[in-house]
């Protein structure tokens, strides 16, 4: 057993190593699975959700949810603890796109939400769904887009 033990410390490793080779990259479980095979790392669909429910709970990977039902995407976030604490989420629903948006016209918004409506923002965990420009055009070109 203390092989298999090791084998998926292994794994845990390689998603770890992950994360910080791409600290800025946003990946779901699928495109981590993915992503790893194609660099020979075998790890399991349930080996992968129990890694990231631990870093995000660690605070080392950062959950985006967007919408329930909808796949979350992750993030590696030590020594970047408050970046996502100022800016905004645009995700695309049509490639998964997830933007990062620093915008005053936004903040007006949360200026707003706060002083007539007493109510705090988490920009962390605020996410707005969209399609974004290329997609727009690609759909506006072809009527048929697939990512």
């Amino acid at each position: 057993m203390a092989a298999g033990s090791a084998y998926r410390t292994r794994q845990r490793t390689a998603i770890l190593a992950y994360f910080k080779e791409h600290p800025h990259t946003h990946v779901t479980a699928d495109e981590l699975i993915q992503k790893l095979h194609s660099s020979g790392i075998l790890v399991g669909r349930s080996t992968v959700y129990r890694t990231l429910d631990r870093l995000v709970e660690a605070g080392t990977v950062r959950k985006f949810v967007s919408a329930p039902g909808e796949g979350a995407c992750y993030q590696f976030s030590v020594g970047d603890t408050s970046a996502c604490q100022s800016h905004f989420h645009l995700k695309c629903l049509v490639c998964g796109t997830l933007y990062h948006v620093g915008c005053d016209h936004l903040q007006e918004l949360i200026d707003h939400l706060g002083e007539k409506h007493n109510f705090s923002v988490d920009y962390a965990k605020t996410v707005l769904l969209g399609t974004c420009e290329p997609c727009r055009r690609a759909l506006s070109a072809g009527g048929d887009f697939h990512s």
